[in-house]
């Protein structure tokens, strides 16, 4: 389980780089505006819709990549992709190249959003896997925090602009976990091995995980040989077998985005500065803030995997805790209470209340709960619907924003309910649930047959 544990950090290296890139701008906008002269708002906007954009171009990618290599050799490609995605804003400084750079790092956002959790979810057992899970959403908010410390240095005296060392940080992460699936973690998932046959080092990764349970595991892997999919075609996804459960993924995905979370992370700069009054000091400990309330509730949402909640609960309530904060913040922004310096508290408390409720539903669990109950091509259908909704409120936030920003979140509010409302009508548990059991459920459409307790303790191979 150790070494297990090591392979997952080690998978995880690529939500650190998604993190990384998704707060970065937030910390060196101001310089890369100068520098490469961009004034205008639109192009301000696109900055952060491309990288949006190559994330849901990314996303369908993944299931391409995975029907033509391993799942080992997609997340080594991802970094390739990486390292050279950030090597074209230095080819020379021009706003085009940045743009161009800010395209395909999304696009490697978007590899790595849907690779990771399926990687993680294939080589985790059905035990660990919601635990394991959860790593994934970690990785990405301690990405953020570090961006938010390396704030720190930016007055500091460096060899390279602090901008270029913040664009260039990023590739270090992606020549660790490279050279680690090359070198020590040269395995590949037992569900892929299965698939394909692969019975030597389906035996090899199987001992690993399971230890004294590895001939037994082994024996159900080989049986799921006669049943594993080999792959999935659109029609297929299309089917009633899954079209269901395809609409559910699809609209909690697009929710997550729509939600307001990222509108929050790319502008909280912009925010704190406002109800500040441009404080540099306040802005970096509020920012600061924002990232450990991120690694704070990640670690939350992995114990509360473990011993307290079940996911479907976690999300449902999470949700609703996620739109009462954005109605109160619209009702503190939209009034004069929010000039005052009594409002200004306010408006951070919701903000801060708001990232809480979704650090522990719709954040660290959507991606665990869409491995689940969908193949790979639904998990990067859903996933592209992710990222497109993400760069409709990255475009979209800065315009709304320029008439009365109370009114974003009041918009927020009211996709977080939506959310709220398909999780209570349409989400099953499926913590402790195998991929049989999950199709019986929406073949059936009969959610209550099987009590969770019952089935969470067979034993079963997910």
């Amino acid at each position: 389980m150790n070494k297990l544990l090591l392979i997952i950090l080690n998978c995880c290296l690529g939500s650190l780089f998604m993190g990384f890139c998704l707060g970065q701008m937030n910390v060196i906008s101001t310089e890369v505006y100068n520098v490469y002269k961009i004034d205008d708002t639109f192009t301000k906007g696109l900055m952060q819709s491309l990288l949006t954009i190559g994330g849901g171009v990314g996303s369908i990618s993944a299931s391409i990549l995975m029907g033509l290599f391993s799942r080992r050799k997609c997340l080594q490609i991802t970094d390739v992709f990486g390292m050279m995605a950030i090597m074209i804003a230095f080819m020379d400084e021009s706003r085009y190249l940045l743009l161009a750079s800010r395209f395909f790092v999304g696009l490697v956002l978007g590899l790595n959003g849907v690779l990771v959790p399926v990687y993680i979810n294939e080589m985790s057992p059905k035990e660990k896997a919601g635990i394991l899970g959860t790593m994934n959403q970690l990785f990405i908010t301690l990405g953020i925090l570090t961006t938010f410390l390396m704030s720190s240095f930016s007055d500091a005296s460096l060899p390279i602009p602090f901008y270029k060392l913040m664009l260039y940080l990023p590739m270090i992460p992606c020549i660790i976990r490279a050279s680690a699936l090359s070198t020590v973690f040269k395995y590949e998932t037992p569900v892929y091995c299965a698939k394909h046959h692969l019975n030597q080092q389906l035996h090899k990764v199987v001992e690993m995980i399971y230890e004294e349970k590895a001939e037994k595991m082994y024996e159900q892997f080989q049986q799921s040989q006669k049943s594993t999919e080999r792959s999935m075609t659109i029609n297929q996804l299309l089917s009633s077998k899954y079209r269901s459960r395809l609409i559910i993924g699809i609209s909690l995905a697009s929710l997550q985005q729509l939600g307001g979370i990222n509108g929050i992370m790319f502008y909280s700069s912009s925010i704190f500065d406002q109800v500040t009054g441009q404080a540099a000091k306040k802005v970096f400990y509020l920012n600061l803030i924002v990232g450990f309330i991120g690694v704070f509730t990640a670690l939350l949402a992995n114990c509360n995997n473990r011993v307290i909640w079940k996911k479907a609960n976690s999300q449902k309530y999470g949700t609703l805790w996620c739109c009462v904060s954005l109605l109160m913040l619209t009702f503190v922004m939209s009034n004069s209470i929010g000039d005052t310096s009594y409002g200004s508290y306010l408006i951070v408390i919701c903000i801060f209340s708001y990232l809480f409720g979704f650090g522990f539903s719709l954040g660290p669990l959507l991606f665990i709960y869409l491995t689940e109950i969908l193949p790979d091509l639904g998990v990067s259908a859903s996933s592209l619907m992710n990222w497109m909704s993400g760069g409709l409120v990255a475009q979209m936030f800065p315009i709304i924003a320029s008439y009365d920003i109370s009114y974003c979140f009041g918009i927020f509010s009211i996709f977080n309910f939506a959310a709220y409302l398909i999780i209570q009508q349409k989400v099953i548990e499926t913590k402790g649930l195998d991929r049989e059991s999950v199709d019986k459920y929406f073949e059936n459409q009969k959610f209550d047959q099987m009590p969770y307790q019952e089935v969470y303790q067979e034993d079963r191979f997910r």
